[in-house]
């Protein structure tokens, strides 16, 4: 699954810098929840991005080294708490993502040189818009840009000759849209290891790593429950090197995350077109 950061929803909308914190530890809670589902997929960029305007006198570029060195004097002065330390474990990760990219407009600007691709009647076809809709990603936008306030996004969208058409494009600008797309796994009494019902397959693997296997699952996107998540999802473990089906319940946890239980399937089982995602 491929995620973009949407340089365009920086347009220095915070009234200040603690305002700016706000939002900027947001767009890091939701980097950090979806970093499993993302399959070692690099998160994407704009080159322009750290260059973007936050609020009137900050760009992201003085925030993260404000930031950098708030969290070197913390080091020195005290022992970090919990929630301290897990900041600065999302701070490091955005660091990585944004010092190597790779850059949609530079490293990838091979997948977006014969696209067009237009917003609001804007074109937008040099931006990670464009590469949304030529990898079917999905945006992480900042909160508080008008334009980018829904979960799922139009766009107009052309490849090559090919004649103009309408692409939705997910938007996360909260973590609960986050959570949404962040499969869970829950444990169905009907395969149970020991007291399975009559003709339900056994889940042989435990809930922990049930759940690492259901992370980095491929989804059908064929079909849809209501609440707009595949139903189902497959994934493999390389540990028992075995194949698995995670069937929705259509129904979110108390933390937020659509459920889903799942048990091992035959590799026939599995649709070639996501048979070949997953040996990918």
């Amino acid at each position: 699954m491929h995620f973009l950061i949407n340089e365009l929803s920086f347009i220095g909308q915070a009234i200040n810098k603690y305002e700016a914190d706000e939002l900027m530890n947001n767009i890091l809670e939701i980097i950090y929840e979806i970093k499993d589902i993302a399959n070692d997929d690099p998160i994407l960029t704009h080159s322009s991005f750290t260059y973007q305007k936050l609020c009137l006198n900050l760009t992201v570029r003085e925030w993260l080294f404000s930031q950098i060195k708030g969290q070197k004097l913390k080091e020195k002065t005290k022992v970090q708490t919990e929630e301290e330390t897990k900041a600065q474990t999302q701070l490091e990760f955005l660091l990585q993502v944004l010092s190597k990219g790779p850059f949609i407009d530079i490293d990838l600007k091979y997948l977006i040189d014969d696209c067009q691709c237009f917003y609001q009647q804007k074109d937008v076809s040099s931006s990670s818009l464009t590469g949304a809709g030529k990898l079917e990603g999905t945006l992480i936008s900042l909160q508080n840009n008008p334009d980018f306030i829904q979960d799922n996004i139009e766009v107009e969208f052309q490849e090559c000759t090919s004649s103009l058409e309408n692409r939705s494009i997910k938007n996360l600008t909260e973590i609960k849209h986050a959570k949404k797309i962040c499969p869970g796994y829950k444990f169905h009494d009907k395969h149970h290891p020991k007291y399975p019902w009559e003709k339900a397959t056994p889940m042989d693997l435990s809930h922990e790593k049930a759940q690492k296997v259901l992370s980095s699952s491929v989804e059908d996107t064929s079909i849809k429950d209501s609440n707009g998540n595949s139903t189902k999802r497959y994934g493999f473990n390389k540990e028992t090197d075995k194949f698995y089906i995670f069937r929705s319940e259509d129904t979110f946890d108390e933390q937020g995350y659509p459920t889903y239980h799942g048990f091992p399937i035959a590799e026939n089982q599995v649709p070639p077109k996501i048979l070949i995602k997953i040996k990918s």
